[in-house]
């Protein structure tokens, strides 16, 4: 099938946007933390029980040792520092300056696939891409009221420079770690089980596990995780892992981060909020510059 990783990246994006609504409300109820620990545990139950069904196991044992190294790491680094760094970042700076740093790791992941993957791109796909980060830097960017931090704007600015380096490191360890016949269903399940183990143990060593587990007896909570854990970090992130298996890793990492560039489309039919002007405008120019990419 043509264009299946831009596609699957797209579908993966447009998928993250409606779970980040739901991980929203979940996180104003119990917090982010025990909201991004729960959401990989139902995460890896569903991954888990997904293979079952497709191959009648529960845990991928055909993979190599290479696959579980790299996609090990991978799952640490993207998932667990850089989407829990995001999380924090988000609760200090708030979501709109969050995702504006989050912007830089289509271009991080441009050229660190360059320099240790041999990753070349042409013209039209470089114009591409930086059409749509640009877009979506000037959509985010747009301010709306005073800004209101929550603690250290600096520790802030930090936590969003980590997010983006560990998402674009996330997918060149990923990419490193699809080698052999590994599937991208066992893929995903390779990084996310590492990444769970990893935010949990903190969890054990910080005592929040307990809070965590107590969230969930909120039915209304854990309906919101739920949902938010089967749109973003199964099926997304599954979808991500068949983008980044089936074309570029710059590439995969712009339509990946297209996240808030979509989300204006899903809060104007959930929550009414209509798009500024300059929101219209700049999701023209970010689909201009995704079509540039698809005809590369």
């Amino acid at each position: 099938m043509p264009f299946i990783g831009e596609i699957a990246a797209l579908t993966a994006a447009f998928l993250w946007g409606f779970g980040a609504l739901l991980f929203e409300s979940a996180g104003r109820r119990v917090g982010a933390f025990a909201t991004n620990l729960l959401r990989l545990v139902l995460a890896c139950l569903f991954l888990s029980l997904t293979l079952y069904l497709q191959s009648g196991v529960l845990f991928p044992v055909h993979a190599s040792l290479e696959n579980h190294l790299w996609l090990g790491i991978s799952g640490v680094i993207g998932l667990a520092i850089g989407d829990g760094a995001l999380f924090y970042a988000i609760v200090i700076l708030g979501p709109r300056l969050s995702t504006l740093l989050l912007s830089m790791a289509p271009p991080v992941t441009t050229i660190i696939a360059r320099l240790f993957l041999g990753e070349q791109l042409g013209t039209l796909a470089v114009v591409g891409i930086t059409l749509t980060v640009v877009s979506i830097i000037w959509v985010v960017s747009e301010k709306h009221g005073k800004e209101h931090y929550r603690g250290s704007k600096t520790a802030g600015v930090i936590l969003g420079f980590i997010a983006a380096l560990g998402q674009g490191l996330g997918v060149i360890l990923a990419k490193m770690g699809l080698t052999g016949d590994i599937d991208s269903l066992s893929a995903t399940l390779l990084r996310m089980i590492p990444a769970t183990l990893v935010l949990w143990g903190a969890a054990f060593i910080l005592r929040q596990a307990r809070p965590a587990l107590d969230a969930m007896r909120d039915r209304r909570t854990a309906l919101f995780i739920l949902g938010g854990a089967l749109l973003g970090p199964y099926i997304g992130v599954w979808l991500s892992i068949v983008a980044v298996k089936h074309t570029q890793a710059g590439i995969a990492a712009t339509l990946l981060a297209t996240v808030p560039i979509l989300i204006i489309p899903i809060e104007f039919v959930v929550h009414r909020r209509k798009p500024s002007v300059r929101a219209m405008i700049g999701t023209i120019l970010a689909v201009t510059g995704i079509a540039m990419i698809f005809l590369r």
